[in-house]
């Protein structure tokens, strides 16, 4: 699905959703709901490629460590991104802010075998000028 289509997607789902909203608006959260998961399989099937692609490049020995810690964040920030705009498009401010901070402090710990590791090969970069 290319970004021609996704966008088409998006303009007859808002249009589909303005003319339930004016006429049975109980529907409403459902056509939301339904919107949401078509566009998390599009998504999905999107990026299919390039995950394959990305691990066929991080095949060497070595990279794999890292790339997977990249590929956790990186999946961590888009479904933590994604639930809260959901939750802000709610009204839901406060449960947004928590969806948000919970993911960071994730992300930071998934990321603290890294930090250690950057720091150790600080530390014996700074031995070597001494």
């Amino acid at each position: 699905m290319d970004t021609l289509q996704f966008c088409m997607l998006a303009v007859t789902g808002v249009a589909a959703a303005m003319i339930v909203k004016q006429w049975k608006s109980d529907f409403l959260p459902f056509l939301r709901l339904a919107l949401v998961l078509l566009f998390a399989v599009a998504i999905v099937s999107a990026a299919s490629p390039l995950v394959a692609y990305l691990k066929d490049l991080t095949g060497t020995e070595g990279i794999t460590e890292y790339a997977g810690i990249l590929m956790k964040a990186l999946g961590i920030a888009v479904l933590t991104q994604c639930c809260a705009e959901i939750c802000r498009e709610c009204g839901e401010t406060a449960a947004a802010t928590g969806v948000e901070l919970t993911g960071k402090v994730e992300i930071l710990l998934l990321s603290l075998p890294l930090i250690n590791e950057i720091l150790a090969v600080a530390k014996d970069l700074l031995s070597l000028g001494t």
